[in-house]
């Protein structure tokens, strides 16, 4: 059983919108592993994002495989007509995630380990780290 709750009531912080899951393509998977509790989250795959058992994902995270648009440097005039690319997000077994997290594309979060609240992921977190701010390295546990 997944839980993907979108209820303020009895939840111990403030949701600001309901779980929201975007698969932007036929070919998108979006894997959830049993026992997880996903609240008040948005998920936003184009490609590939598989959330492992027994996690906790906190209200107001975000967790995206894709860019909105391209960098496009060399014609910006031209970056709101790009689509941006997309990149598998892993998330292992028994990982938490704390409220209002932002999982961007690539990141792998190894098993057990703990994201603290308001951080950025961006690429590879160990197994049994607690990782917090914009983490590029971790404090084992």
């Amino acid at each position: 059983m997944v839980t993907l709750n979108s209820s303020n009531r009895k939840y111990h912080i403030n949701m600001f919108a309901p779980v929201k899951l975007i698969a932007d393509t036929m070919e998108v998977k979006i894997i959830i592993g049993s026992n997880t509790r996903i609240h008040g989250t948005c998920i936003h795959a184009k490609k590939y994002i598989s959330i492992g058992t027994n996690c906790l994902i906190a209200a107001n995270t975000n967790i995206m495989d894709c860019d909105g648009h391209n960098v496009s440097f060399e014609n910006v005039k031209n970056r709101l007509g790009t689509i941006g690319n997309a990149k598998k997000i892993i998330i292992k077994d028994n990982v938490w995630i704390g409220t209002s997290c932002i999982i961007l594309p690539g990141s792998i979060i190894g098993e057990g380990s703990v994201i603290g609240a308001g951080s950025v992921v961006k690429g590879e977190i160990p197994p049994y780290c607690l990782a917090v701010g914009s983490p590029k390295s971790c404090k084992d546990i």
